[in-house]
């Protein structure tokens, strides 16, 4: 399930719970003592999934109340007011008992709603470790800045559910007798909630980020299996494609001539597929395919052999489809199979990061000057073809990977982690999420040295020029704001300005 299923679930949870409160009061003491527990959960959970977008704390103090009100009262600097006042938000009274599990109720919602804001949390550490490396490219993209102001809006709406909640919480608490006493705490934690400017807050950041995409399409990958289960469907597609690309991105080194030759012809089948009778006849995938069927490689073996398999499922899938008769042209529309196109991008710059090391490791070999050879008894010679390693100077390593770098869309500066960013931030689905425009930079100087250590020839992109798409420019968070921590910030940690 995606980060974007979960968010759903949390606001249904949260509308469900606000729902349940609504004109009525609690049963008893379990079930106050169990959504007091839950809701300080959510507030925490909304609170993690920021961390985890920013790459650290906005502000490393602690703030109580009193201070988290100040802030809030603040103007701007719209991050910082919305992460303190989820910090605040959060504590709930340590000597409340632990919470009893709560089957029905309001209780029950917004345990439901903490559960799946935990699970959006998850799947974000899993490409963004918490003052780690990031180990994806979906990861590096995150680090870069795509699609982080997009899923902070995600949260900030989700932070408005809850406090128009905590609106309807002091009412639902007020039972009267001892029970009103001991759960005083919990009744002013909502009040105060609903009072401060945290959902003004949490409102102006949603209306900063309106056009920015998020990460709703953002999910786990799974291992490559074995067998590869079978492709019949998009959805399927994308799952098996995703799972051999993540492993290729982290094992480039195993990375072979049957994942370039079979990722290459996927890709072409992907591109063909979705152009709409307009294929491009020269470069991109069309130019990759050609190169890399004429590479020799050592063969695959393990999980390596397993991604292969998912990529061949994938592209006999693919294949399949551009067989289907113009009757059911309008059925294979439906289908949507625009949403392959990004993540072939990505597949492009695994692609292109494993072919570097290939190259390196002597993986890849392509055809030295034939030996003629007489056979004993003939009077004939024969021409005997020979294979050497190839280098990053060979014609077709280099046209191997200016192709696959055209179809990635790389940028003026060969800044891999910003050309991803824009891989991530492109919306998948065939109805734009953000406003894009395509450029068409200029081609380069050929006498240029390129930034990529495979030396793509930016000669042989087809027409000369670097076709690449520039999203909106993301609404940055403002300097001040930036992450306060005592360590060094990594390499991979976003910079917020």
């Amino acid at each position: 399930m995606t980060v974007g299923f979960w968010l759903e679930e949390a606001q249904r949870a949260l509308r469900a719970a606000t729902s349940a409160v609504t004109g009525r009061r609690a049963s008893d003491a379990g079930e106050i003592n169990a959504l007091v527990h839950a809701r300080a959960d959510v507030y925490h959970q909304m609170a993690r999934i920021t961390e985890l977008l920013v790459g650290g704390r906005p502000v490393t103090e602690e703030a109580n109340k009193a201070t988290a009100t100040l802030i809030l009262g603040r103007r701007g600097q719209n991050l910082t007011r919305l992460y303190v006042g989820l910090r605040a938000a959060a504590r709930k009274d340590e000597h409340l008992p632990p919470a009893p599990a709560i089957t029905a109720g309001p209780a029950r919602s917004l345990r439901r709603a903490a559960d799946a804001l935990g699970i959006i949390g998850d799947i974000i550490a899993g490409h963004v470790p918490f003052k780690r490396r990031p180990g994806t490219p979906e990861g590096r993209a995150i680090r870069a800045g795509g699609g982080v102001q997009g899923t902070l809006a995600d949260v900030a709406r989700l932070t408005i559910e809850a406090v128009r909640l905590d609106s309807r919480l002091p009412p639902w608490l007020n039972r009267g007798g001892p029970l009103a006493h001991t759960y005083r705490s919990a009744a002013e934690a909502a009040e105060w909630t609903s009072n401060s400017r945290l959902g003004l807050a949490a409102a102006q950041l949603v209306a900063t980020a309106k056009f920015e995409p998020g990460l709703r399409d953002l999910d786990t990958a799974r291992s490559p299996l074995h067998p590869a289960p079978t492709v019949d469907t998009v959805e399927t597609a994308i799952t098996a494609i995703r799972a051999a690309r993540m492993w290729l991105w982290l094992h480039p080194a195993q990375v072979t001539g049957v994942h370039l030759q079979t990722g290459t012809q996927l890709g072409l089948a992907v591109h063909i597929l979705t152009a709409r009778g307009k294929p491009d006849m020269i470069g991109g995938w069309r130019q990759a395919a050609i190169a890399a069927a004429d590479l020799q490689a050592t063969p695959a073996s393990g999980p390596a052999q397993n991604a292969a398999a998912e990529i061949s499922e994938a592209l006999r899938w693919a294949r399949s489809m551009l067989v289907i008769t113009a009757q059911e042209d309008a059925r294979r529309q439906a289908r949507n199979p625009e949403r392959l196109v990004s993540e072939m991008r990505l597949m492009a710059a695994t692609l292109h990061r494993g072919l570097r090391a290939a190259v390196r490791h002597c993986n890849l070999f392509v055809r030295a000057d034939a030996i003629l050879h007489r056979p004993a008894g003939s009077l004939v010679y024969r021409t005997v073809p020979r294979w050497r390693p190839a280098t990053s100077n060979d014609d077709l390593v280099r046209d191997l990977s200016g192709a696959l770098w055209q179809t990635v869309g790389q940028n003026d500066h060969g800044d891999g982690t910003l050309m991803i960013a824009r891989l991530l931030a492109t919306p998948p689905h065939p109805h734009p999420v953000s406003r894009t425009t395509a450029v068409t930079a200029p081609s380069r100087n050929s006498n240029q040295a390129s930034d990529d250590p495979a030396g793509p020839d930016w000669r042989h992109t087809g027409n000369g020029h670097l076709s690449k798409q520039a999203t909106q420019p993301s609404t940055r968070v403002a300097r001040s704001e930036a992450v306060e921590d005592s360590e060094k910030l990594m390499s991979g940690g976003i910079s917020i300005d």
